[in-house]
């Protein structure tokens, strides 16, 4: 039997090896621990989310520059239809701007000229006048508070420029099917609310003056045969 004296040195070197090789994960480990807190605190700075979103183009670039008259105007119209009340409101999947971009700025048959055109309106070029407006409130009492008729308001107050709520005020039957000395009614379905408040749009800057966007859109210039095209779901865009 070996002396005791000799036992205790056979177990040391097991030792001192485990405490050796625990060192360095143990160092490793507080080493990771250490450049993920760094990597989360740089990926939350960093973190994309808090970047600015890139701004969304202005649609009508083949019209002209940023810098010309009718991309200036076209500019202005975009960023009015983007920052109105009736931004959300969708009509048969369409937004006022994506109508509007679909059915004026990209259409061939508007010309810039016309374009220029509906910025010189003014609210009492486009109001229904106090004995239309009678007719159809009295059928229509709730008019205003329609969905067709905030649509229709804010797509033609940014295409022109004039206040939404004085536009809303003096042309109750924005949005509304029909005219006030025939028939006049809130459409039922979303197809023939924007097929409405595309045909208003364009009758509307007619009656103020502007002739040719009834043809322009839908073929027509006169307005009940446009009405009609507008109805059965024609159109030139």
């Amino acid at each position: 039997m070996d002396p005791i004296g000799r036992r205790p040195a056979t177990l040391r070197p097991a030792t001192t090896s485990a405490q050796s090789e625990a060192r360095p994960v143990a160092t490793a480990a507080k080493t990771t621990a250490t450049n993920a807190v760094d990597q989360v605190g740089r990926s939350t700075f960093d973190a994309p989310v808090v970047k600015a979103a890139a701004a969304q183009p202005i649609p009508g670039a083949w019209r002209g520059g940023p810098d010309t008259e009718v991309g200036k105007a076209i500019a202005g119209m975009i960023n009015r239809m983007r920052s109105s009340d009736a931004a959300g409101i969708q009509l048969k999947g369409d937004t006022i701007e994506s109508l509007f971009t679909r059915a004026i700025i990209d259409n061939k048959h508007v010309t810039n000229d016309q374009l220029l055109a509906m910025t010189k309106m003014t609210v009492d070029q486009l109001s229904d006048g106090p004995e239309d407006s009678a007719k159809i409130l009295k059928k229509i009492p709730n008019a205003r508070e329609l969905p067709a008729h905030k649509f229709t308001v804010a797509m033609l107050a940014a295409a022109t420029g004039v206040d939404p709520k004085a536009l809303s005020q003096a042309s109750p039957g924005l949005g509304m099917t029909g005219a006030p000395d025939v028939f006049i009614f809130a459409a039922p379905t979303e197809g023939l609310q924007r097929s409405t408040a595309l045909h208003d749009f364009t009758d509307y800057l007619r009656g103020a003056g502007l002739k040719g966007m009834n043809k322009a859109v839908w073929g027509v210039e006169n307005r009940v045969l446009s009405a009609i095209v507008s109805a059965v779901g024609g159109g030139r865009y």
